[in-house]
């Protein structure tokens, strides 16, 4: 039996033995933290568009003030810790670009989310282009035929 995990990641012992069976991938993402202004847009966005699980909504520990949101991936790791941000004090909220893959069928999938809610988006080989709720550039990669 794998050992207990905290906040649905992984223990180290189960991290160390995928850093061994693939050792090229001994660095993977933890998690993108991203301060929105359009927190709930956000949140709609992430979690009913692109379809990641909202773990939890609680008060940022960094800014006690503001909401944070916890998402999480297909195997339940945390990817992205959305935060509440407003135009005081806050830096520009963009990042250059988020990256997420998706299995060819869910991929599909969201593409027709996207032209059902009228989300714009642009269509490359394999991967949807998009921008957030804030303008964060997304790209989606499909993986596999």
């Amino acid at each position: 039996m794998p050992p207990p995990s905290y906040s649905g990641r992984p223990a180290t012992p189960a991290l160390a033995e995928r850093a061994i069976r693939r050792p090229s991938s001994t660095i993977w993402l933890h998690r993108i933290r991203v301060v929105s202004r359009c927190f709930d847009d956000a949140l709609q966005f992430y979690a009913g568009t692109l379809g990641l699980t909202l773990r939890n909504v609680d008060m940022d520990p960094v800014r006690p003030a503001h909401l944070r949101a916890i998402l999480t991936d297909a195997e339940g790791r945390d990817v992205i810790e959305l935060v509440e941000g407003d135009d005081a004090g806050v830096a520009d909220p963009r990042l250059g670009e988020l990256t997420f893959c998706l299995p060819w069928r869910s991929w599909q999938a969201l593409r027709a989310r996207l032209e059902t809610q009228g989300h714009a988006y642009t269509a490359t080989a394999g991967a949807l282009c998009l921008m957030d709720a804030d303008g964060l550039p997304l790209r989606v990669e499909a993986l596999g035929d």
